[in-house]
């Protein structure tokens, strides 16, 4: 990784510096202020293209031929004449379409209604497939709300092909200067609690996906504090948690802040993130088990160290393994799976 500095405390391979020599480096070290990796975030940004989908309030333009558009089916014997025909989504999703009637457009892109309505069409009014080509014009707009960590944070009126995270940070000038790692996203109509998502951090391995908003939501950025530590990746609930003074967490009662790690994933190892004095990031990995002086149990986190148990090919393995297993179950409930995991601790180390 760029920019970021790896102790493998796990090997003194071609290393004449011993394992605490390693350990007492990293212990030096800290806070860490995570920087948003931008890039990032615009190569996740969801784009419409030709993948947009048509929601209630969108205003649909199809060119197709105007002979399709008389009041009585036995006047359409040829295509004639291409001519415009606009048409809003009803808020049931339909549009109408004239002598055929209405047909569901609602969740469908532009390519898939420009052929519904062809087919609508032939063979039973025309005797070839009639040209449709079709547009949004106009797209419904709804209003979306971002607090917390970004530059002009409030209420925005996003159109239907914009109702996406990145999209709205974007609106709200970015995130801070100061940085953010964490997003909630309460959604509306939800009371159960809010949908969490990592932003993306220069120097750390975790994946991120623009999410789709809906109108009503509200999106809370939150804002780093010195006085936290952040854990994210492959635990249960990914998040910014408070670290009090005069207070020491492990490495093991940080993971359990977040839930404990993904079970099915089962992942061996945690990599911690914090910042050395002359700004530059160091990172090391540790055990989450054992005994060790580089277990997870024996190191301290410190304010501002971020936690990152990060995909390695045994946690994907492990993961679609249980997918394959769950899809498999009902087609032969007699077979049995074994997952060869023994390559996990090479694998984890190359990684760092």
């Amino acid at each position: 990784m760029s920019g970021v500095h790896n102790i493998d405390l796990q090997s003194n391979k071609n290393s004449n510096v011993s394992v605490a020599e390693k350990l007492y480096q990293f212990e030096r070290a800290g806070p860490i202020r995570p920087t948003t990796d931008v890039s990032e975030l615009m190569r996740s940004r969801r784009v419409s293209g030709g993948l947009y989908c048509v929601v209630p309030g969108d205003v649909l333009e199809f060119r197709m031929p105007a002979i399709l558009r008389v009041v009585t089916p036995e006047m359409i014997d040829s295509l004639g004449q291409i001519e415009p025909y606009i048409c809003r989504v009803t808020s049931s999703g339909t549009i109408p379409i004239p002598i055929v009637g209405s047909i569901m457009v609602a969740g469908r892109s532009i390519d898939q209604v420009e052929a519904m309505i062809a087919s609508a069409y032939h063979p039973k009014y025309v005797n070839m497939p009639p040209a449709v080509v079709g547009k949004v014009v106009s797209y419904r707009e709804a209003r979306i709300s971002i607090l917390g960590a970004v530059n002009e944070p409030g209420s925005y009126l996003c159109h239907s092909d914009e109702m996406t995270l990145v999209n709205l940070i974007m609106k709200a000038k970015g995130i801070v200067n100061d940085g953010a790692a964490v997003i909630r996203i309460c959604r509306a109509g939800d009371a159960n609690g809010n949908n969490t998502v990592v932003l993306p951090v220069k120097g750390l391995n975790i994946p991120f996906a623009d999410v789709a908003l809906n109108e009503g939501d509200i999106v809370e950025v939150e804002q780093l504090n010195p006085q936290v530590f952040t854990v994210i990746g492959l635990v249960n609930k990914s998040g910014v948690f408070s670290y009090p003074p005069g207070v020491r967490y492990n490495l093991m009662q940080a993971l359990a802040f977040a839930g404990g790690v993904n079970k099915i994933a089962a992942p061996r190892y945690a990599r911690v993130y914090r910042q050395c004095a002359d700004g530059s990031v160091i990172s090391a990995s540790f055990r989450l088990k054992g005994t060790s002086p580089e277990d997870a149990a024996n190191l301290v986190i410190k304010p501002g160290d971020i936690v990152a148990v990060e995909q390695t090919f045994s946690t994907q393995a492990r993961l679609l393994f249980a997918q394959i297993f769950r899809v498999t179950t009902g087609l032969n409930a007699f077979a049995t799976y074994r997952l060869d995991t023994s390559f996990e601790d090479a694998t984890s180390r190359s990684n760092d």
